[in-house]
């Protein structure tokens, strides 16, 4: 990956891998597999499915877990499965033994075999470490050096109304998040629980928390808080911290680490990724991409697509090569569906360093822009600094993504998505610098909804859980279509219901025992309640 921000590594937390080649195996089908869409609690978690119900994505072969046979067989033959990619149907393995990899395709299940990691000395081609200046606390309220990062897009507005990102899971795939859980500025994230686990792709027998510190600077960011120093972007969020890069060399792996991640933060039922990181140029130039390939092609942008297909929202650092031979966006930046994010400076002025679009399919990138420059962060001795990079312009709109979210809870990803995207100043003449333009959350948050329609479209279902019928009441007569739906986002039931503010729901006692989403839709809004059938 190249760093989306001009810093290096620590060098703590140093983990070897043994001596073996890192390969991606893919498979062709999920033949006689054990798992079927029909129970996929076996696969994904409650929260996830309830995800898929609400936006109305149901459950496909795509969500079917490798075939374990398969795993099973590359194990018996001496070859060591480190992860597995359900979307893509493959497998991440390493082996030491090259003549068995060579054939390893001759093999009925098998489809494909790609070298992903040669085994080599370390890479010394590493970047030079540039110091953060430290900021002094020009603060305005409670955000204190945060101020600017949020004022530039208007996402203090979200936060007057309350709207902090309460409710709303983060994953954020980085390459270590060192010292998070010692420092005074995450302290508020770990005394309210907000730090939901942590997972790491790379080395699952390391320390993530003493690992490289670009993830710590990310989630400060988004999820830090100490008074009147600092505020992040959605300070009420809960967190999945994972870590997919390997700051220590550049391969084809990495990427595909991010996609068993992306796949793990889907199946825990994250709402929204952030991904400052991205990929262009590898150690092994054979390996490198090709502007030609900016096309969302890649397995990592296509894994990318397929997430934002389940529902979450992607958001993604543009990269920071504009001043740079290569110039462009990287991958998964080039993803159809994620929003790819644009720095510029506190004075709205497009960094220089900021990549450049259009894919290379003539879609505009960047989607959207932020600051990215003199961005206040979390730094590696307790204090506050400066940093650049798009890699910082990615987390201000991710948290504000939350927020926003968590105001319009009905809303899909899809819909987050576009919201946020026309709030770009530019929207109606995009350029390959800022894309639409710079974020407007409170752009983004006007609705034709008044907050008095808002607070009388509160419904209420019970008995939960239910066996025979379903009571639905209001506080205001309102015409409304009441619809039901399985956990595979199969309609079971819906009906229109004229000036009413209290429905019992018959004619459902032969529903199968498990978990339902009641959908209550007014003319403007839509609540969503989770119910289960007892018996």
């Amino acid at each position: 990956m190249k760093y989306l921000i001009a810093i290096l590594m620590l060098s703590v937390g140093l983990n070897q891998l043994s001596a073996q080649n890192g390969y991606f195996v893919s498979f062709t089908d999920k033949n006689d597999s054990p798992y079927s869409i029909n129970a996929p609690e076996t696969f994904l978690s409650e929260r996830a499915i309830e995800r898929r119900v609400k936006q109305n994505i149901a459950i496909s072969e795509s969500d079917l877990p490798v075939n374990p046979k398969y795993i099973d067989s590359l194990r018996n033959a001496g070859i060591e499965v480190r992860h597995t990619t359900k979307w893509l149907n493959g497998a991440i393995v390493f082996s030491a033994d090259q003549n068995l990899m060579d054939t390893l395709d001759r093999v009925s299940f098998i489809k494909a075999v790609d070298l992903t990691k040669p085994t080599q000395a370390a890479d010394t081609r590493k970047k030079l470490e540039t110091n953060y200046p430290l900021l002094k606390s020009g603060s305005s309220d409670q955000y204190g050096a945060a101020w600017s990062q949020i004022r530039t897009v208007n996402g203090h507005k979200l936060h007057q109304q309350n709207y902090t990102g309460h409710g709303i899971q983060i994953a954020i795939i980085d390459a270590g998040f060192y010292k998070v859980d010692e420092l005074p500025l995450f302290g508020s994230l770990w005394d309210k629980r907000q730090i939901l686990g942590t997972k790491d792709f790379v080395n699952p027998a390391s320390d993530i928390f003493n690992e490289h510190y670009h993830g710590m600077n990310v989630l400060s960011i988004i999820g830090g808080q100490l008074d009147n120093e600092y505020l992040g972007t959605a300070p009420d969020a809960s967190f999945w911290l994972l870590r997919t890069e390997d700051v220590h060399s550049e391969h084809p792996i990495e990427p595909d680490y991010w996609i068993c991640a992306a796949e793990f933060a889907d199946s825990v039922g994250v709402d929204i990724i952030n991904t400052s990181l991205g990929y262009y140029e590898f150690d092994s130039p054979s390996k490198d991409y090709t502007y030609n390939d900016l096309n969302a092609s890649t397995r990592v942008s296509r894994a990318s697509d397929i997430a934002s297909s389940k529902g979450m929202l992607i958001i993604t650092s543009a990269g920071n090569e504009g001043n740079g031979s290569w110039r462009y966006i990287g991958t998964p930046a080039d993803a159809k569906h994620c929003i790819a994010v644009g720095a510029m400076t506190a004075d709205s002025i497009k960094a220089g360093f900021s990549s450049f679009g259009p894919t290379a399919d003539g879609r505009v990138k960047p989607d959207i822009t932020a600051q990215g420059v003199a961005v206040a962060v979390q730094n590696s001795s307790d204090g506050i600094s400066n940093g650049n990079g798009t890699s910082f312009s990615a987390p201000v709109v991710s948290g504000l993504a939350a927020c926003l979210w968590q105001a319009m809870p009905d809303k899909s990803a899809a819909e987050i998505r576009d919201l946020i995207i026309k709030s770009g100043h530019q929207y109606t003449k995009p350029d390959d610098k800022m894309g639409y333009g710079i974020a407007n959350f409170q752009l983004a948050y006007h609705v034709n909804v008044n907050d008095m329609v808002k607070s009388d479209f509160n419904w209420k279902v019970s008995p939960n859980p239910f066996s025979q019928y379903l009571n639905v009441t209001g506080n205001n007569k309102q015409n409304i279509t009441i619809s039901i739906y399985d956990v595979l986002g199969n309609l079971k039931y819906q009906k229109e219901y004229y000036n009413t503010d209290r429905v019992t729901v018959n004619n459902i006692a032969h529903f199968a025992k498990g978990i339902y989403i009641v959908s209550i839709k007014s003319q403007h809004l839509k609540h969503h309640v989770k119910v289960i059938k007892s018996h």
